[in-house]
C-alpha cells in the first residue's frame, strides 16, 4: 500500500508508478533513515528479495547539505544511487558524495540544487516508459508488429514485439525469442531491449539484411504487475516467475496447472512457436540484472561443460554453441567489458523451473537458450559507470552477436564451433554471492 511521509516540511512519498520505499525516519536536522520495502510488505520473502527502492522529496532544502542512509538492504554491495528533478532525466551522485559504512549501509550526503528531486537505487523503467517507446516505434510498420500478448493477473497488457521483414521467405528465417523484466525492478534488461529494437530499426541497409534472415520475438516487460507496484522481485502474489517454468514430467512441453498467468502467457507463445510447422526458435535470450559487486562486468550463464569433463554429446554441443556466442558479443560488446566465460557451466539449472530448463527438456541443443545479467554500478566503465545508454549499446551488440552466430551456424559444423572456440574460455567464479543463499537462482 502506498503511502506519504510527512517529516516537517520535507514530504516523502512513493505514490506513484514503480516506487518503493518502507519507511523514514529523521534521525537530525536534514539527515534521515530510509527502510526498504519488502516486496509487497512480505516479510517472509528472502531478504535477498529487498533491494530495490524509488521516492519522490518534495520540500528539500536547496541551501544545505542533506543526508540520506539507506537501511535493512539485502545485499551488502556498494553502489551509487541515481536522482531526477524531472523524473525523466536521470544522473549519478558524485562518487565523493557516497560511502559505504561498516554496517554495509549506503550513505549519501549531497546539497540539491532544486526542492523537488526523485531518487532511486538504479535507473528506474516504469511500464508507461515501455508504453512511450512501443508508440515510437509502432511508426516502423514495415517491419514492426505489436501485439497484446495476454493480460497479467491485474489485467494489464503483456505487449509482444514482432520483428522481421515481411517480404523475405519465412522459411528461411532464425526464429530469435527474447524476455525481459521477469524480475521487476531488473531495468538493465528494458534499456538492452531498447537498444537492441532502435539497432533493427535504424534503416540501414545492414539492418534491412538482418531482418530478412530472422524474424524477432520479444517480450519487453513479463512481469508488469510487479514493475507497477514497485517490486524488485516478485508479482504482486510475492511469486518468483524465474523458476515458475514447471513442465510435466511425462509431457514436458506443457507446464503443469496453477502457475502464474505471466508465465503461462508466454510459455504457450514460445510452444506454439515450435509446434506451428515452421522454423523452429534457434535462440532464447532471458535478460535480467544482477546485484554484484561495483566492477563485475555483466555476464551470461552457460551451462554443461566439455565432454572430458563428463558431458554427453549434446550437451557439449549447447555448451559450445553459448560459448560461440558468447565470444561473439564481447567481439562487439568488448572483451574486457564481459565477464570471462566459466570453465563448466553445470547442470543444476534443468530441476530449476527456470526457462532455460524447459527449453533445454523439450528440445536439448537446437535452441540455444541462455540469461544474460547486466550488472548495475561500474560493470566495466571504470572510473565511470554505466549508463542508459551504454545498456542500450549492449543491446546493439546483441545484434551483431545474433547475426554472426546464426551466420556461422549455417555454415559451418560443431567441429568447427569446437576448433574456433579453443583457447577463449577462461577460468570465472560466478560473482561471489550471486545471489547470496539462493540457490534457486543460482544457473550452475
Amino acid at each position: 500500500m502506498r503511502k506519504f511521509n510527512h517529516i516537517g516540511e520535507v514530504i516523502f512519498s512513493d505514490d506513484f508508478e514503480s516506487g518503493s520505499i518502507g519507511d523514514v525516519v529523521k534521525i537530525a536536522n536534514n539527515k534521515w533513515d530510509f527502510y526498504l520495502a519488502d516486496d509487497n510488505g512480505d516479510v517472509s520473502l528472502p531478504d535477498e528479495y529487498r533491494s530495490w527502492w524509488y521516492l519522490k522529496v518534495d520540500n528539500a532544502p536547496t541551501n544545505e547539505p542533506v543526508t540520506f542512509t539507506i537501511k535493512n538492504r539485502g545485499w551488502p554491495f556498494y553502489y551509487v544511487p541515481v536522482y531526477s528533478y524531472d523524473n525523466v532525466r536521470w544522473f549519478r551522485f558524485n562518487e565523493s558524495e557516497v560511502y559505504q559504512n561498516t554496517n554495509k549501509e549506503i550513505v549519501v550526503t549531497t546539497t540539491f540544487s532544486q526542492s523537488q528531486v526523485w531518487i532511486a537505487r538504479f535507473y528506474p523503467y516504469t511500464f508507461s516508459d515501455l508504453e512511450r517507446f512501443i508508440s515510437d516505434i509502432e511508426r516502423y510498420v514495415f517491419f514492426t508488429e505489436v501485439e497484446v500478448s495476454g493480460y497479467s493477473q491485474r489485467q494489464k497488457p503483456i505487449y509482444l514485439i514482432k520483428l522481421t521483414h515481411p517480404h523475405s521467405p519465412p522459411e528461411n528465417k532464425k526464429k530469435v525469442f527474447i524476455h525481459a523484466r521477469t524480475h521487476p525492478a531488473e531495468t538493465p534488461g528494458s534499456y538492452v531491449v531498447e537498444g537492441l529494437v532502435k539497432r533493427l530499426l535504424n534503416n540501414s541497409p545492414e539492418s534491412a539484411l538482418i531482418l530478412s534472415k530472422h524474424e524477432f520475438y520479444i517480450y519487453p516487460m513479463h512481469n508488469v504487475d510487479g514493475v507497477i507496484a514497485g517490486n524488485y522481485r516478485t508479482t504482486p502474489k510475492s511469486e518468483n516467475l524465474e523458476v515458475q517454468w514447471k513442465y510435466d514430467p511425462l509431457d514436458p512441453l506443457n507446464l503443469i496447472d496453477g502457475l502464474p498467468l505471466e508465465v503461462n502467457v508466454i510459455h504457450e507463445y514460445a510452444r506454439n512457436l515450435m509446434t506451428d510447422g515452421g522454423p523452429k526458435v534457434s535462440m532464447a535470450l532471458n535478460l535480467h540484472g544482477s546485484n554484484s559487486e561495483p566492477d563485475t562486468r555483466p555476464f551470461f550463464f552457460p551451462h554443461f561443460g566439455t565432454r572430458a569433463q563428463g558431458y554427453s554429446e549434446v550437451e557439449s554441443n549447447l555448451w559450445h554453441k553459448q560459448l560461440f556466442f558468447i565470444d561473439q558479443m564481447a567481439k562487439y560488446y568488448g572483451k574486457d567489458m564481459l565477464e570471462p566465460t566459466p570453465d563448466e557451466g553445470g547442470s543444476g539449472f534443468v530441476n530449476g523451473g527456470y526457462p532455460e530448463a524447459w527449453w533445454w527438456a523439450n528440445f536439448k541443443d537446437s535452441v540455444m537458450a541462455m540469461t544474460m545479467e547486466v550488472t548495475y554500478d561500474r560493470a566495466g566503465y571504470a572510473p565511470d559507470r554505466i549508463t542508459q545508454d551504454n545498456m542500450r549499446l549492449i543491446g546493439e551488440s546483441l545484434v551483431s552477436a545474433i547475426r554472426d552466430y546464426h551466420e556461422f551456424t549455417a555454415e559451418n559444423s560443431l567441429a568447427s564451433y569446437r576448433s574456433k572456440i579453443k583457447g577463449t574460455v577462461t577460468e570465472l567464479e560466478y560473482p561471489e554471492l550471486y545471489p547470496p543463499e539462493a540457490q534457486d537462482e543460482l544457473k550452475k
